[in-house]
């Protein structure tokens, strides 16, 4: 940057000294022609006064030496060629005639003066440019050397932040230009990555606590059962051990498809109906309480069939473990958006939870105690679908005065599907 400053510097001051001199030049030898022309007009005036005859006479004017000579001899004098060859040696001539036109008298310009003038103002204006080159050099390198300042403290600090301390942040500085957008835009990716992180630590803390339980429980039956190999009721030790494996596979099967939703990956761009999936779902025999649908159009939607079929799979469960006698569910279509409720005649869940409820591995105090409350990411794993499909999955207060948990799906509608096109 100092560099092109310098040289476009240079070259514009350049330009215009150049413009400069050749004016100041221009003005300087018409003043001294006009000097000369003064001088050769008074020496006419003065031989005319005299009563001179002219012939081979000089008259001195202002110290400067002016030659008089009849028209006659001046126009049978030297060739033009040696009338050129003089001017080049002495110097530019001017001349002035007699008021009668007999005489003309003849003056040498003298550009002597005028040249150390030049020579003057040259070295004036080339010192000015140099200086004001080196000046305009000089100040863009202190000024983009503060400019590029917070940029270089950016580096600085960038360069120090490690995955264990993403809490530091980078100097913001004060001013409101790019740089401090930039800055800003940083801070707001490490505070992105410091809570991905943060949760990242949390969920292998929990996942290892979850892991830790049934792998326990399974050692020691096994332990036990290999303590005492002759009491041991075999069939019960293999049935229990399998239903711990069973356990263990299902919470790796949601941790898996959690770090699947993870990715942001697609879902398969395939219409669903919401309506006609609930239904399948409800009608599954052995599961009590029995959900009471109410859904009377078709309700289409975009995505993926498994992961949607997953998400009302999580929904009933949730609402069947918590439930007195009731479970409902209603699906609604208008607009531009496909609405799912489920709500249930259980406990439900207080205010301050409704949010809570959707983190990884989050169990209400009640869902606790039983013997069935789950792995704690039922409803994680549904939120996580509902987003992947550009929907929403909160919990609202509930509609009656009974209490009870409700849960609002919120789908975008899938467009109607046209005709292919006539060829």
């Amino acid at each position: 940057m100092t560099l092109a400053v310098a040289a476009v510097l240079a070259v514009a001051l350049t330009a215009g000294a150049t413009v400069l001199l050749g004016t100041v030049r221009g003005d300087l030898w018409q003043s001294a022609r006009d000097a000369s022309q003064r001088q050769a007009d008074l020496a006419v005036t003065l031989m005319e006064r005299a009563g001179k005859s002219g012939i081979g006479d000089s008259v001195e004017v202002n110290g400067a030496e002016v030659e008089v000579v009849p028209v006659s001899e001046a126009a049978s004098g030297p060739s033009l060629e040696t009338r050129s060859a003089e001017r080049a040696a002495e110097g530019p001539k001017v001349s002035s005639f007699s008021a009668d036109g007999r005489y003309r008298a003849r003056s040498v310009v003298d550009l002597t003066a005028a040249e150390d003038t030049l020579r003057g103002v040259l070295v004036l204006v080339a010192t000015g440019v140099l200086l004001i080159v080196l000046l305009g050099a000089a100040l863009t390198w202190v000024a983009v050397g503060r400019a590029l300042a917070p940029v270089e403290a950016v580096r600085r600090e960038a360069a120090e932040i490690t995955a264990n301390d993403l809490h530091r942040r980078l100097p913001v500085p004060p001013a409101r230009d790019e740089i401090s957008r930039l800055a800003t835009t940083l801070n707001n990716t490490l505070d992105r990555l410091d809570r991905a992180v943060t949760r990242l630590r949390v969920f292998t803390g929990d996942v290892s606590h979850e892991l830790r339980g049934p792998l326990t429980v399974l050692r020691t039956r096994l332990e036990l059962a290999l303590a005492r190999p002759d009491g041991a009721d075999w069939p019960e030790v293999a049935a229990e051990a399998l239903e711990d494996t069973g356990r263990l596979q299902t919470l790796v099967g949601d941790l898996l498809l959690l770090a699947r939703l993870d990715a942001h990956r697609e879902p398969h761009h395939r219409q669903v109906d919401l309506t006609l999936l609930t239904h399948d779902l409800a009608r599954r025999p052995g599961i009590t309480p029995p959900a009471d649908i109410d859904a009377l159009g078709p309700a289409p939607v975009l995505g993926n069939a498994a992961q949607l079929t997953r998400l009302l799979a999580n929904l009933l469960e949730n609402a069947r473990r918590h439930a007195v006698a009731a479970v409902r569910v209603r699906v609604t279509a208008g607009g531009h958006e496909v609405v799912l409720e489920v709500t249930d005649d259980g406990p439900g869940i207080p205010a301050e939870d409704r949010e809570r409820v959707f983190d990884r591995f989050t169990r209400l105090d009640d869902a606790r105690t039983r013997h069935d409350g789950g792995t704690g990411l039922g409803l994680a794993i549904a939120r996580s679908i509902a987003t992947a499909h550009g929907g929403t999955l909160t919990a609202r207060a509930p509609a009656a005065s009974g209490g009870g948990a409700r849960l609002v799906l919120r789908l975008p509608k899938a467009p109607p599907q046209g005709r292919p096109d006539s060829m």
